[in-house]
């Protein structure tokens, strides 16, 4: 997929779906932290099959995003890069190792799928496993060394699915740590978020509904 084609998707609209095939699916990355420039973020990462995914995108109207996307078009607009990748001079750099945008993008992506589907699958997985060679040891049990061994294996991938819940919590804590620090770099080159607009001035029906005066 062509820089072109990826800028095409993120042109303002609401929601934003790209359909990846094959080598396509390489470019995931790219795909959402080009989106994440535009301001939008990734609401659902859809592996339909191990050669198609289907990345659905929303667009964020927070005033902070809506300023970045802004900086962004108008940065391209000069001829300038897509990706800013330093900060104006005389601020001071966030501390903390500088992460770039594609190691961002994979790290929402990550997040997201967590929150989409968890643990409970890999879980299920590791218990189902440790069935099958449960049920293995039990045909084998006149052999006891092979036995034994099957057993070994069913143990070892019943503690596996005992310990995956915490390895997946502090998998995402990680991704969401490098997610937050990014946030915090990109954000002091655009300086604070503007002032929410002002809220329109409320109409005196009393005063201009039918025949009142305005007076």
């Amino acid at each position: 997929m062509k820089h072109e084609q990826i800028l095409a998707y993120f042109d303002g609209r609401g929601t934003a779906e790209i359909t990846l095939r094959g080598r396509e699916t390489a470019q995931s990355d790219k795909i959402a932290a080009v989106a994440y420039e535009l301001g939008y973020r990734l609401q659902e990462k859809d592996i339909v099959t191990r050669g198609q995914w289907r990345l659905t995108f929303l667009r964020d109207d927070s005033p902070d995003v809506r300023q970045r996307a802004q900086h962004t078009m108008d940065r391209l607009r000069a001829g300038g890069p897509l990706f800013a990748h330093s900060a104006p001079a005389g601020m001071t750099s966030v501390p903390g190792r500088q992460i770039g945008p594609m190691e961002a993008a994979s790290a929402r992506q990550n997040m997201t799928a967590y929150e989409t589907h968890g643990s409970r699958g890999l879980v299920v997985i590791a218990a189902v496993l440790s069935a099958v060679f449960l049920v293995l040891a039990w045909v084998a049990r006149e052999a006891i060394g092979g036995a034994v061994a099957l057993l070994a294996v069913a143990a070892l991938l019943g503690v596996i699915g005992a310990l995956i819940p915490r390895w997946m919590r502090n998998w995402y804590e990680r991704n969401r740590r490098k997610a937050v620090l990014f946030n915090q770099q990109q954000s002091q080159r655009w300086g604070p978020p503007p002032p929410p607009a002002p809220p329109p001035p409320i109409r005196r029906h009393d005063q201009d509904g039918p025949g009142g005066d305005g007076s």
